[in-house]
């Protein structure tokens, strides 16, 4: 229960600056809080995952993340686009592309709010598990993502192209590594692999961007000739 205290309190926190400041680091920083918060609410038996104060925080940290993804990726294909020369096209896109960036900040802010009042203590006081319970369900929650990393990888090494399962592969190696955060410090295997796991991420990170990059430029029309 201290680390689902701990990552409580670290979204509360990191939410805080994000809405003084939504610069890159305090996306990205809201963006891992949420995910550590949500590693720890998944080990938690279903009683507490359904229908419950907590459940309701998590939904709406998992909403506010899903748009600041959205607004890193923008931030990432700006980012590409100011690389090149500027012209009518190019210019036209990141004007466009400023207006959505903004657009997805504004409903951002408007899920951050009332995550900002929320009330940590009142939350974790309806919290009551056992050490066995949370062990039980942290077992078969890694278990299962290791078998998706299993059958997954072949897929993608064999097929560059299979975009989904790419997708599907960085996803899952994320969700590894923050359940592995949650071991003792001194499991020296869990820190291996957690850290073999983001080389992983960092690798797949890339490709994601670039795929996101040729998505959102295609959904423009081409430049006259």
């Amino acid at each position: 229960m201290t680390k689902l205290s701990e990552n409580l309190q670290r979204v509360n926190n990191r939410v805080n600056k994000y809405l003084i400041k939504p610069n890159a680091k305090q996306i990205h920083d809201v963006r891992t809080s949420i995910r550590r918060l949500d590693a720890t609410f998944s080990t938690l038996p279903k009683k507490y995952r359904n229908e419950s104060p907590l459940s309701n925080y998590v939904l709406q940290c998992k909403e506010l993340f899903k748009i600041n993804s959205e607004i890193r990726d923008f931030d990432i294909i700006y980012e590409k686009l100011q690389k090149y020369p500027s012209n009518a096209q190019r210019d036209s896109i990141i004007e466009a592309l400023k207006e959505t960036r903004n657009a997805s900040l504004d409903r951002a802010k408007t899920i951050a709010l009332p995550l900002k009042s929320t009330d940590i203590a009142t939350i974790l006081d309806e919290i009551g598990v056992t050490e066995k319970e949370l062990q039980k369900r942290y077992n078969k929650i890694v278990s299962r993502l290791i078998s998706i990393i299993e059958s997954t990888f072949p897929v993608v090494l064999s097929n560059p192209l299979a975009l989904k399962e790419l997708h599907d592969l960085r996803i899952t190696c994320k969700k590894l590594r923050y359940m592995l955060e949650l071991l003792p410090d001194e499991n020296k295997l869990a820190i291996q692999t957690s850290e073999s796991l983001r080389k992983i991420q960092d690798i797949l990170g890339s490709i994601h961007d670039s795929d996101f990059t040729l998505a959102y430029l295609r959904s423009f029309p081409p430049s006259p000739t």
